[in-house]
């Protein structure tokens, strides 16, 4: 049986509790760990490659990627984007499945975030072009949700909630 990977994604820093949740929580749940491989940057050994060949090498290898955004925009150049949002942009290249927690309760708290996680915000929440996303105010609900949309993912992968077997059409 194939296990699907996750990359979670987020300003290590700044929601290291978050990102931490997330990976225990898969892992140590029944279900999600028959069907799920999380990978974490932190958790990750030394390799001779740069940091940013490496972890964009993850997200191209994952099949869904986890964003968590926060305050924080993460550490960039004035000519480069940071590691969050060049995973979020390599994910969009390559076709992930894209799923988006934004922490904070409503959208009057983003003005007070860094501009960069402002402008990525405003993409997602784009009616058009944008991603379904989620809003959390602490870890207990961020794994409710993240629940909620992995069981869903395995739905429409047919995996589980297929109904009763004399329901099922062969």
């Amino acid at each position: 049986m194939k296990k699907y990977r996750i990359f979670i994604s987020g300003v290590q820093r700044e929601l290291k509790q978050e990102r931490r949740a997330i990976k225990d929580f898969v892992l140590n749940d029944a279900l999600l760990s028959e069907y799920f491989n999380v990978f974490l940057f932190e958790d990750a050994p030394a390799k001779s490659k740069s940091a940013e060949t490496f972890y964009l090498g993850e997200v191209k290898k994952s099949d869904i990627y986890i964003v968590v955004l926060g305050i924080k925009y993460g550490s960039s150049s004035k000519v480069k984007m940071s590691p969050t949002e060049a995973e979020f942009r390599e994910a969009q290249k390559s076709h992930k499945t894209i799923l988006v927690y934004i922490k904070g309760e409503n959208s009057s708290n983003d003005k007070k975030r860094e501009v960069g996680v402002q402008k990525l915000i405003k993409e997602i929440r784009d009616s058009k072009r944008g991603f379904s996303y989620k809003r959390f105010r602490d870890t207990i609900e961020l794994t409710r949700l993240v629940y909620a949309s992995l069981i869903e993912f395995l739905k429409e992968k047919g995996i589980v909630g297929r109904g009763a077997f004399d329901e099922r059409i062969c």
